[in-house]
């Protein structure tokens, strides 16, 4: 059996994240048998790129800090690291450390701060040194997979299995999707991720989560007030995504899953403090919106709806970042920029990597009434 347990944790305190995470971890976990006091515990949060904390893009500091401190006060070394897409150097990890509020409660608690200065080709993918070293039996390095719940306009949701996206070297990310521009196939990315990189645990900070257009500047903050921990991070997605109410068929790493075999419903056991099984009206990204009307008629409208990036001159500051992360070369600059339709994929990593929200996904009248009506029945 898989175990996934979600707690009612209603905001950045500390002290309560610490003190129920804790009482969870001893009472259905075993803590003393997942890890040993000589073990490294790696906290992988998810650090999209440079966000203030209440924007709800990136992992929680005082989230971190709070795990950090259960393993501290246990005699463990603790480290933090993460991989960005599109940051590549130590100089934009030292960046993403000091926006985000990381480097702050690393140096408060003797955390180190990991950079992905080194990679290991493993099937083809370079995965980054210390994600290399926590996937081995024999080195004491055992990595908590510390992912926040957000949507995202391609996969629905980004949580724990899509976090260990983050693993993955540097810019080969967008070389991903650029060879993998559907959505089914991407999933399968994320999937061998999942077979590769296996934490120790998952927990998800969904005390403020992402909804809308996430999973980044122009998705919207929602306080939930929930911690999942789960010991394997695509149970603990399938736990989360039937507790929005999204079918298996509608989100793409669950419907694929299943397809494979990694899921199985009778394998999947629940503890919750909600007192409601569903979650109602929280909002998810326009692709999906769209996708969940019924097939006959979808394919009627299909002609009459198109999704495409769209820059937005009077928020665009020309950092040119889009331009860095684009695989298909499809955005160029001069004096302004440009998006070549003919060569996007729709793979929106000029939208989430966006530090400016400068760039969204550009819908016709027929979306907007769609939506309208979808939020109608919510």
């Amino acid at each position: 059996m898989k175990k996934v347990v979600i707690l009612k944790i209603e905001d950045y305190n500390r002290e309560i994240i610490k003190d129920k995470i804790r009482e969870a971890l001893e009472k259905h976990f075993d803590i003393s048998k997942l890890f040993n006091a000589a073990d490294k515990i790696v906290l992988k949060p998810n650090l999209l790129m440079e966000a203030a904390p209440d924007e709800a893009i990136t992992t929680h500091p005082l989230f971190i800090e709070a795990v950090g401190q259960i393993f501290k006060e246990r005699g463990n070394a603790v480290l933090v690291a993460d991989s960005p897409g599109g940051f590549v150097g130590n100089k934009d990890m030292d960046s993403i450390y000091e926006k985000t509020g990381i480097r702050g409660i690393s140096q408060n608690n003797g955390f180190d701060l990991l950079y992905p200065t080194q990679s290991f080709i493993v099937d083809d993918m370079p995965i980054c040194w210390w994600a290399h070293d926590c996937s081995k039996t024999d080195n004491g390095f055992k990595m908590i997979n510390l992912a926040k719940l957000k949507t995202h306009d391609v996969m629905v949701l980004t949580l724990a299995t899509k976090n260990l996206y983050g693993c993955i070297s540097g810019l080969h990310k967008s070389y991903l999707h650029k060879i993998h521009p559907k959505t089914k196939d991407f999933t399968g990315i994320v999937l061998k991720l999942y077979e590769m990189v296996k934490p120790a645990l998952n927990i998800v900070d969904g005390i403020l989560a992402l909804s809308g257009n996430g999973p980044a500047k122009r998705g919207r903050p929602r306080k939930l007030g929930l911690v999942i921990l789960g010991d394997d991070a695509l149970y603990t997605d399938y736990a989360i995504s039937k507790m929005l109410g999204i079918k298996d068929k509608d989100n793409p790493l669950i419907k694929e899953a299943k397809i494979r075999g990694y899921l199985k419903e009778e394998e999947l056991e629940v503890v919750s403090e909600l007192d409601r099984e569903i979650i109602k009206g929280f909002e998810l990204p326009d692709p999906f919106i769209v996708n969940s009307i019924p097939a006959p008629l979808l394919n009627l409208l299909r002609p009459l709806i198109g999704f495409k990036p769209a820059i937005d001159l009077k928020k665009c500051r020309l950092c040119g970042k889009c331009v860095q992360v684009c695989p298909k070369r499809a955005i160029s600059f001069n004096k302004t920029l440009r998006i070549d339709y003919k060569r996007c994929i729709m793979c929106m990593c000029c939208s989430e990597m966006c530090p400016h929200a400068a760039i969204d996904i550009n819908t016709n009248l027929l979306i907007k009434v769609i939506k309208k009506i979808y939020k109608c029945f919510q």
